[in-house]
């Protein structure tokens, strides 16, 4: 029996218009009035970016943001974003992320930097442009990301379109001891702890609900969400993930524009009921 969904953002159920399809919405409130089954988010985006998401879909159980590295508490409304309470929290340790930085400038990279839920970025380009409009986070240009390191920031992300292999490569050899290196898109190179995961974030509440990573249901499209794919009873891939992600998965549904992961659900909660509206594909933007 699956008592909780664990569903990635971007790429599973938000489509490259920052759209959920209607047939989605109506799939994720169904399963929670009809079956109980718990749904949360687990993705890598900004908490500010993430709680849209969770409002429109009418989810109150706790969200999961900057990759594993903090759970908020959503279950009130409240008028402040970051008012809502932190439930965990592993920041990057401050010497290695000045490290990195060092690394960064060096190299001249460009890099985000997330410190206290703010966005703080290198320069402000196409890349952070195109960043901003799928985060909904307007990022604050930083030409010296020391400079705004105030606090151990939740997440660095090196953005790079031709050097994203060597560089993975280089951090994983300096500091794999220190940080959990992956790639979130084929150009995003995201940087958390060494002990940060979805799936570690994840267990970190069933544990708190007594519910066994056998009945986990976890739906995701990229390699960062090969953690929690691999480690619930029922990992699914999405039909426009890579390969790599597709052979780490049990199953692999159809894609996000086709309502993939609500597919997913319907097979294994349901049992191959139908979808309320099968050939909708009406959507929904959450307001970001």
């Amino acid at each position: 029996m699956i008592k909780l969904v664990a569903l990635d953002l971007d790429g599973t159920i938000v489509n490259e218009r920052l759209e959920i399809s209607e047939a989605t919405i109506a799939m994720l409130q169904r399963v929670q009035r009809e079956k109980g089954v718990k749904v949360i988010i687990a993705t890598g985006r900004m908490f500010p970016s993430t709680l849209p998401f969770a409002r429109t879909m009418g989810l109150l159980d706790p969200v999961i943001s900057y990759q594993g590295a903090m759970i908020r508490d959503v279950s009130a409304q409240l008028e402040n974003v970051l008012d809502h309470p932190i439930l965990f929290h592993q920041a990057i340790d401050p010497d290695v992320s000045r490290r990195i930085i060092d690394f960064i400038q060096e190299h001249k990279l460009h890099a985000n930097l997330y410190v206290n839920d703010n966005l703080f970025t290198t320069m402000l380009n196409p890349h952070s442009i195109y960043y901003k409009n799928i985060s909904g986070v307007v990022p604050q240009e930083a030409l010296d990301l020391h400079a705004v390191h105030t606090a151990p920031p939740s997440k660095m992300m090196i953005i790079d379109d031709h050097r994203c292999d060597e560089i993975v490569e280089a951090l994983n050899r300096d500091y794999s001891l220190h940080i959990s290196v992956c790639k979130s898109r084929y150009n995003f190179i995201e940087i958390v702890h060494s002990s940060v995961s979805k799936w570690q974030a994840i267990s970190n509440l069933i544990d708190q609900w007594d519910i066994r990573p056998e009945e986990v249901m976890a739906i995701g499209d990229q390699e960062n969400d090969l953690p929690m794919i691999t480690g619930a009873g029922v990992g699914v891939a999405m039909g426009n993930a890579p390969e790599h992600v597709k052979a780490m998965a049990n199953y692999v549904t159809d894609s996000v524009d086709n309502d993939g992961a609500a597919r997913a659900i319907e097979k294994f909660v349901y049992g191959h009921l139908p979808l309320e509206d099968p050939d909708s594909h009406e959507s929904h933007r959450a307001g970001v």
